[in-house]
């Protein structure tokens, strides 16, 4: 299947992990919606007993909350037709979704087509970052995420792309610029994010789910807190 993905997006607002029940050519539908909501983080406080004249030495441990990720994750359902614009001719339905299948996300509403996806470099990342208002020098970096390279396929590509890749429990997710962003990224709305589809892996909390996907969005103190940030989700079955 070339040419651009023609289903009709789910709007997504940051916190909410979503089950997607899409129909290809069709407005994804059924969706539940489930928000897992941050944990709060006290800071975690260390105390010393010191006496005048000694050196101590103490090594610090903590954990600290993003500001800069959203997780998304969940199962996918739907159907594959044969149809004219108004009427079904055969449905081929899809209750348990195939391996290899896989799940976009883009800040762009108009569609996207895999066969346009190029592959990233450090340079690419670098500039992802910049696009996403974060240092590449933070923790939780785009460019200290995205930190493996591997071969990116898709239904709709005769092709593998090289680009980069980071693990998210037992899933794969991607990166990718389109092509016409052969020599700078200025944008969030040039990058895709992709998760391939693994059906009935353990999720984080234990359930059964067939993605997991990390997308950027930027709450920094002084910098993106408080504004949304929505993403479009296609999906294309295998």
């Amino acid at each position: 299947m070339r040419g651009l993905l023609k289903i009709i997006p789910i709007l997504l607002l940051f916190g909410i992990f979503v089950y997607l029940m899409p129909e290809r050519g069709f407005a994804l539908a059924d969706v539940d919606n489930v928000s897992y909501l941050p944990e709060t983080f006290i800071p975690q406080n260390g105390t010393i007993t010191t006496t005048a004249g000694y050196i101590y030495g103490y090594n610090l441990t903590t954990t600290e909350k993003t500001y800069r990720w959203v997780g998304l994750w969940g199962n996918i359902s739907g159907s594959v037709q044969l149809r004219t614009a108004t009427d079904t001719f055969y449905t081929w339905q899809v209750s348990t979704v195939t391996e290899g299948s896989v799940v976009y996300a883009t800040t762009v509403n108009t569609g996207i087509d895999p066969t346009d996806f190029g592959f990233f470099n450090e340079s690419f990342l670098n500039q992802a970052d910049a696009a996403c208002g974060y240092l590449t020098t933070v923790s939780d970096s785009i460019t200290n995420t995205y930190t493996g390279v591997g071969d990116f396929d898709s239904p709709s590509r005769d092709t593998n792309v090289t680009t980069n890749r980071t693990a998210v429990g037992s899933w794969y997710d991607y990166v990718m610029r389109l092509d016409d962003t052969d020599f700078a990224i200025g944008s969030i709305d040039e990058i895709i994010w992709a998760g391939v589809v693994e059906p009935g892996q353990s999720a984080f909390n234990g359930e059964l789910a067939d993605y997991e996907l990390m997308v950027p969005e930027n709450e920094e103190a002084g910098d993106g807190e408080g504004t949304t940030t929505t993403y479009y989700l296609w999906v294309e079955i295998y």
